[in-house]
């Protein structure tokens, strides 16, 4: 039995080989039902996803199109994510205000949301947690919803954007972040009374 365990958690991150994917898109159930497609944006960072999602809530009678802009961590490889995010909402509805009798607003706000997904073969499976905080137009002020989504991977990590073309962004984008470091630490440095390269200076009275 140890051998047996030993060998799947040695095995896991294989199964598993952050993002692995371009571009997927599916179903969406949970507290609402509807669709999802999400697309890597490696402009942003070479694990960031922006997701349509589109959907119906099964309690009420009003639906939504939101649109997110997710980080992915991977754990172990790039096929098992954590993802944390935000983004807004615009919706829909036929509910009945009971004090006037007349029909809610359009429903309009922002979400967050916080999951997990993990991404085997072509299928792509994810839990998360989305609240959603509607700023106008709706009788709940605060809605919480939670779904799994299943998506069909239409095109693999790089099959959408060029890996050579990724990885030089990615370096460049690095070394811009290091230079602005940097300079930000000299002008420290001098408002600190230092000296730029690191030496300690002082300046005399008078002195231009």
């Amino acid at each position: 039995m140890t051998r047996l365990i030993i060998a799947i958690l040695f095995a896991f991150p294989l199964m598993l080989t952050a993002q692995s994917y371009d571009a997927a898109i599916g179903l969406r159930l949970g507290t609402e039902i509807g669709a999802t497609a999400q697309l890597r944006l490696p402009q942003v960072h070479k694990n960031f996803v922006a997701e349509g999602i589109i959907h119906q809530s099964l309690s009420r009678n009003e639906g939504s199109l939101t649109v997110l802009g997710k980080q992915h961590q991977n754990i172990l490889s790039r096929r098992l994510n954590l993802f944390y995010g935000a983004g807004v909402h615009v919706g829909w509805t036929d509910e009945i205000n009971t004090k006037t009798g007349e029909v809610y607003g359009r429903p309009l706000g922002i979400d967050g949301i916080l999951g997990a997904e993990a991404t085997f073969a072509k299928i792509n499976v994810s839990y998360d947690f989305k609240p959603a905080i509607n700023i106008g137009g709706d009788a709940f002020p605060v809605s919480i919803q939670t779904s799994i989504s299943v998506r069909y991977v239409i095109a693999g990590r790089n099959d959408v954007w060029d890996k050579k073309k990724e990885r030089a962004n990615n370096k460049e984008r690095k070394q811009n972040s290091r230079e602005r470091e940097r300079e930000k630490k000299r002008k420290q440095r001098i408002k600190d009374g230092k000296d730029p390269d690191g030496w300690k200076f002082w300046k005399k009275s008078g002195e231009a």
